[in-house]
């Protein structure tokens, strides 16, 4: 069955594999193709629309079935970073190298993901601005930081 609704694509970048998902993680999501990598596999999380608890199951299944690699998570936006913080094995052992941050104005109601890099969060802390400047004023980040950052903890684990 073709998932239409979900889609990888693979690049290769300075040597490594980078694998691109895109749209919706669910029951029928596939990632057979991602197996056949060898070496450090990059995932970008991007492009993910959402997940539901099928498309949990079947990403940690995955991650099971190709330990003793390399994996690193980039680009994560919420819906994933969500998913590393309530399902331990979602993250299995792979490095997290940068987050989407929600920020948002009270005023305005304006939203806006910003991307941070793994140097503003570590096992030990964050140094992430409180404050944004946004298109109508400023913003606030949305919700409580160490909330949002405890996946960290399971990377230093």
């Amino acid at each position: 069955m073709i998932n239409d609704r979900f889609k990888i694509d693979i690049a290769t970048e300075g040597g490594v594999q980078k694998v691109f998902l895109r749209g919706n993680i669910d029951e029928d999501a596939d990632f057979e193709s991602i197996k056949k990598i060898t070496g450090t596999i990059v995932i970008n999380f991007k492009d993910v629309k959402s997940i539901n608890s099928c498309g949990i199951r079947t990403w940690v299944n995955f991650l099971k079935e190709i330990t003793g690699r390399q994996v690193v998570y980039e680009e994560c936006p919420p819906i994933i970073v969500r998913q590393m913080n309530m399902v331990p094995s979602f993250l299995g052992t792979a490095k997290v190298t940068s987050v989407y941050v929600p920020y948002v104005s009270d005023e305005t109601d304006e939203e806006k993901l910003v991307l941070f890099g793994a140097d503003k969060f570590t096992a030990a802390g964050f140094t992430l601005p409180d404050t944004i400047n946004g298109d109508d004023g400023e913003m606030e980040l949305d919700g409580n930081p160490q909330q949002y950052f405890a996946f960290t903890k399971k990377m230093a684990a």
